[in-house]
């Protein structure tokens, strides 16, 4: 008899970025008996935590194992397996609102206890929470993230039409993220100031909140700081309404037609956004971090994610060496060839049956 998998569904419920895309195209491609388990309506993040808690282990099946792909699961289900992307609420927690990071850290340490399996996605994140969770290596796996279809190098057409929609009059340099404290926007717009690209334009890509989990005096710095660059600055910055939410459609053409993606975060768990960019022909500057170093060593940029003035030069370099932007673009797309979601998925299903 095959393996049952009953998948925590709450991330069905949520706007798309990193974690739910990765919920998504995993759960998909699991080639098992498979069924979601889901809130009939979206929930908030007290009333969400209460469905998992007290009613989720009731509507898993004794024969199934539970799979919860964001983050988050129920206590009283030990036959599961969670995947937690990072370790940032330990390592950062002044990133986030205490109450959110004093109960995300407790729940994780009572579901390291309780699950079978937690799967992380980078030996940076495996180390991090074996670290902080006190359990056994052999109880972690790391299994990287994927890419594939719709993040494929676009047409011309379909790049120029995307241009169009976002006022897109010049090339662009691209940033794709929320605006938390750890993606590190600051840093690129004061970049943008040293910067002598008088040709170029700098699209934000993402939402002008960044969420409820995160902490609010954080936050607020930043969006102040992103407004008075705008203002003050005499380089050639968009106008406000380039920091947008741009839709998921949309995504590979931009990614396409970027000079660019530059993704300085001062913390990641994989960075998604660097994988769709590199499947989608883009050149990529990212920050020296050491979970970007074990993924995308030979593929991309590095630069130091605290000195703007580096974050420029860089910007600069890949405009005036075409032969440089050539060769990340291939490197890149030779990258992703090897890094698909299919074999994410394959890897996942691997750990799951571990556990029948």
């Amino acid at each position: 008899m095959s393996l049952s998998i009953a998948i925590n569904g709450r991330f069905r419920h949520r706007r798309i970025t990193g974690v739910e895309r990765y919920a998504h195209e995993v759960s998909k491609r699991l080639q098992t008996r498979k069924r979601f388990v889901s809130p009939q309506k979206p929930l908030g993040q007290f009333s969400g935590h209460l469905w998992e808690q007290f009613i989720l282990p009731h509507l898993v099946f004794k024969d199934e194992i539970l799979w919860s792909p964001a983050n988050t699961s129920a206590w009283g289900v030990t036959r599961q397996a969670i995947t937690l992307h990072d370790a940032s609420v330990f390592d950062h927690p002044e990133w986030f609102r205490p109450a959110y990071a004093a109960w995300t850290r407790l729940s994780w340490k009572i579901l390291a206890k309780r699950a079978k399996a937690i799967i992380t996605d980078a030996a940076f994140s495996r180390n991090r929470l074996k670290l902080h969770l006190g359990i056994p290596a052999e109880k972690l796996h790391v299994i990287h993230l994927g890419v594939g279809n719709p993040f494929l190098p676009q047409s011309r057409r379909s790049i120029e039409a995307v241009q169009e929609k976002y006022g897109l009059r010049k090339p662009y340099f691209l940033f794709v993220g929320t605006m938390e404290p750890r993606k590190n926007l600051q840093a690129l717009l004061q970049a943008w100031e040293f910067a002598d690209l008088n040709e170029y334009e700098l699209f934000v890509a993402g939402t002008e909140s960044a969420g409820h989990v995160f902490n609010a005096t954080n936050h607020g710095h930043l969006i102040r700081h992103a407004e008075s660059q705008y203002a003050a600055s005499t380089a050639p910055l968009p106008d406000r309404q380039r920091v947008t939410y741009v839709t998921d459609q949309d995504l590979p053409a931009l990614y396409s037609g970027a000079a660019a993606l530059v993704f300085p975060s001062l913390y990641e768990g994989f960075g998604l956004p660097i994988l769709e960019a590199m499947a989608c022909g883009a050149p990529v500057i990212v920050s020296d971090i050491p979970v970007f170093r074990e993924i995308f060593e030979g593929a991309v940029l590095f630069v130091n994610p605290r000195k703007p003035n580096e974050i420029a030069e860089t910007m600069q370099r890949i405009i005036e060496d075409k032969r440089l932007a050539a060769t990340m673009r291939e490197q890149g797309l030779k990258t992703t060839k090897e890094r698909t979601w299919d074999k994410t998925a394959a890897n996942t299903l691997a750990v799951l049956e571990r556990m029948a």
